[in-house]
């Protein structure tokens, strides 16, 4: 439940970002069938010291693009709007934590992957989050 609400969490903050209008939002909860180009969260958060209240979560941020329709520039420029949108970290911050669903401690990068196949490019951005229930 908690990954859900994280995840949504940053979808949001993405979703209002005017660069990436166009693209489609999905969280792990969603289906897997899903257009393109697409953006899509998922988590695995455990407790910290057994905390009730405080976790650590592990952040996927997966973008995809259909690889007949897209190059590989526009895709990476696409990853590039995503990455940047997250770089702000202050501002991404200040969104979640407006809201009463989670309150974010903060996030670093920890990696990106690539991957492409017949049909479409993938980019997976890895982030560590630390986060608590109000």
């Amino acid at each position: 439940m908690l990954d859900h609400v994280l995840e949504s969490a940053f979808v949001a903050v993405l979703q209002g970002n005017p660069l990436l209008t166009g693209t489609c939002f999905f969280t792990s909860h969603n289906s897997d069938e899903h257009a393109l180009p697409a953006v899509t969260l998922s988590s695995r958060s455990e407790p910290l010291a057994g905390s009730c209240e405080v976790f650590r979560s592990e952040l996927s941020v997966m973008v995809e693009s259909d690889a007949h329709d897209t190059t590989p520039e526009q895709h990476a420029a696409l990853v590039e709007k995503v990455r940047t949108r997250l770089a702000n970290k202050a501002a991404v911050g200040a969104a979640i934590n407006a809201e009463d669903g989670i309150h974010l401690y903060g996030y670093a990068f920890t990696s990106s992957s690539l991957d492409v196949d017949g049909s479409r490019f993938s980019t997976t951005l890895t982030l560590r989050a630390g986060y608590g229930i109000p």
